[in-house]
């Protein structure tokens, strides 16, 4: 019996283990290869090995062919796309739409998704949405895009509210108790808004005659709308909410710069920092800061103060304007600051542990963003995006893929207008010679929409199938309009 001869047993362990090592090598071969195709690598067609890349294409509306240097390819969006390494021109089209296009630098390896492309129809199709007899005096949009409060000519206390989720619901009457605001003696208006982050209540700036006071408005309940320097029986120069909650917020006074909060329930203020120039707050303890206390001659200190402790970021030119702006990107925090005498916005990546890690040295700058007499500083509502202007001029950093653009758009802005706003995460918009126009980050993707008014933003419904905007104002008086943004065959 052959399991009882010694030599074929020894044969049949030998053969058994050759066996095992021959599997254990064709894995390793298997892993190896899905290894290597993992990072790109490939075989052409004349047996050469390549590493190629791998891009994911979605749009709005979606599907839309895809062409990869002019060339049509098998894929439509909401797909991933293989190529090989290379600097490609990469373009959307749709039936209807004009095209989206840009140029992308794939490495061998590299995965990229291009997840933001919208594609404009070639024809608008507007409709008067809300008529007014006469100018409209404040349009603002929550946070979520559902809801906009417009102000009627009829009366600084008389406003209407939109469910832009529900658009063919009639806008209904806000009317604020008439003891709720100052009465003027010769002219009144409202200016900014901030939204608090329940999209229920909104921060409204009054202005009557030459002084500001600051009105918070319920629009579930407009009888329940807060004259806040009334009930704080405080005039500052102004009032921010604080981690965008409804009933916290800050006060800030000028010329001394003293920073105070407060909120409405025990309606006591509570000293914060002094010396303050500039601010700007995240969550409920974090306080970017400008001021001139402890600053060398002939410069200013940007501080940032986190909880109980204020450290020092940088310094800048005394005697600026100064453009601040933090927030967090995947759990990490940015700082961006900047002025227009130095004409360069800093941003720090994670400046609490850096100087954690090296209590000595100041933070290393992250990025920098060159604008000539820079205006303004900010992040995106993604927070993917930092962009510096002034006017017509750009700089923007894209924090995900670590990219810096900079550019001149084409077109001015017309008056009051100081910024460019985000249309939505990924593309910016202002009016421009009565018109408004969109544009990629990057300063592609140019257009041109629908006639408005300069003195308010354009408002996007929350699944951007339309947009409003305030009409130009005619003898007859001013309108919203609501244009669609899909072609007349997908609506």
């Amino acid at each position: 019996m052959d399991y009882l001869d010694p030599r074929k047993d020894s044969f049949n362990n030998i053969m058994l283990l050759i066996g095992y090592v021959l599997i254990g090598v064709a894995i390793l071969i298997a892993a190896l290869v899905l290894t290597y195709q993992a990072k790109g690598f490939g075989v052409d067609k004349k047996g050469n090995v390549i590493q190629s890349g791998l891009t994911f294409f979605s749009s709005t509306p979606n599907p839309a062919t895809i062409y990869v240097n002019n060339k049509k390819s098998n894929y439509q969006t909401n797909s991933r796309v293989v190529l090989p390494s290379g600097l490609y021109s990469v373009m959307l089209t749709r039936n209807g739409y004009y095209d989206w296009s840009r140029k992308i630098d794939l490495g061998g390896g590299d995965v990229q998704h291009f997840d933001y492309p919208f594609l404009f129809p070639k024809t608008l199709t507007s409709s008067n949405y809300q008529t007014y007899g006469g100018s409209i005096g404040l349009l603002t949009q929550s946070p979520d895009k559902r809801w906009l409060i417009v102000q009627k000519p009829t009366g600084i206390n008389d406003l209407t509210l939109t469910d832009l989720k529900n658009f063919k619901k009639p806008a209904q009457d806000l009317a604020l108790p008439e003891n709720l605001l100052t009465k003027p003696k010769q002219s009144e208006a409202w200016t900014d808004s901030e939204w608090a982050d329940d999209n229920q209540h909104v921060l409204l700036t009054h202005i009557v005659d030459s002084k500001t006071e600051f009105i918070l408005l319920d629009r579930t309940a407009p009888e329940k709308s807060v004259n806040l320097n009334a009930k704080f029986n405080l005039n500052p120069t102004k009032i921010s909410l604080i981690d965008r909650k409804f009933d916290s917020y800050y006060l800030f006074n000028l010329p001394e710069g003293s920073l105070q909060s407060i909120n409405l329930n025990d309606q006591e203020p509570r000293s914060v920092l002094s010396g303050v120039i500039n601010y700007k707050s995240y969550g409920k303890d974090q306080i970017l800061f400008v001021t001139a206390d402890g600053a060398q001659a002939g410069k200013v200190s940007v501080k940032l103060l986190n909880k109980d402790k204020t450290v020092t970021i940088r310094s800048l030119t005394a005697n600026g304007v100064y453009s601040l702006d933090l927030t967090k990107y995947s759990g990490v925090m940015y700082v961006v600051a900047g002025s227009n005498i130095d004409g360069k916005a800093y941003i720090y990546k994670d400046p609490l542990g850096q100087l954690s890690a090296n209590p000595n040295m100041p933070p290393g700058i992250n990025q920098l963003l060159k604008v000539d007499q820079l205006s303004s500083v900010g992040f995106s509502p993604n927070a993917q995006y930092i962009v510096g202007e002034n006017g017509q001029k750009f700089a923007v950093y894209d924090i995900e893929n670590k990219q810096n653009f900079n550019y001149v758009s084409p077109y001015p802005l017309d008056l009051p207008q100081t910024k460019a706003l985000w249309m939505d995460g990924n593309r910016l918009t202002y009016v421009s010679g009565g018109k408004t126009v969109v544009f990629d980050y990057d300063g592609i993707n140019r257009h041109i929409l629908v006639s408005s008014d300069s003195k308010f933003p354009a408002a996007f419904a929350p699944d951007y199938k339309f947009v409003y905007v305030a009409a130009p104002v005619t003898a007859s008086g001013q309108n919203i309009t609501q244009t669609w943004l899909l072609a007349p065959q997908d609506r």
